[in-house]
């Protein structure tokens, strides 16, 4: 049986990406695409702001998802997306009890 997770890593991913995304300028998205080696330059010309974020938040979303749950608790603090965690009846019963 595997360990039970905190949160849902997909959704949180996605969450983190849109901060980041909101953030920051679009000339710091146009730079990162570069930087992965998704666009070059004259490519990047070619977009609209609304393309660039788009494109911007798909690399973001696809890097969180392939870190592992402290990787991107870690991220979340660096990057300062405020959350919480919904703890299931079983763990906020425990947590009264105490």
């Amino acid at each position: 049986m595997q360990p039970k997770k905190l949160f849902n890593t997909h959704e949180l991913s996605s969450r983190l990406a849109q901060h980041v995304v909101n953030s920051t300028q679009s000339s710091t998205w146009s730079e990162n695409l570069i930087n992965e080696n998704i666009f070059d330059a004259g490519e990047i010309n070619k977009f609209s702001e609304k393309e660039l974020a788009l494109a911007q938040r798909t690399l973001l979303i696809t890097q969180f998802r392939t870190m592992n749950e402290e990787q991107l608790l870690s991220a979340i603090q660096q990057h300062g997306l405020p959350w919480r965690i919904d703890m299931d009846t079983d763990y906020s019963a425990a947590a009264v009890a105490y």
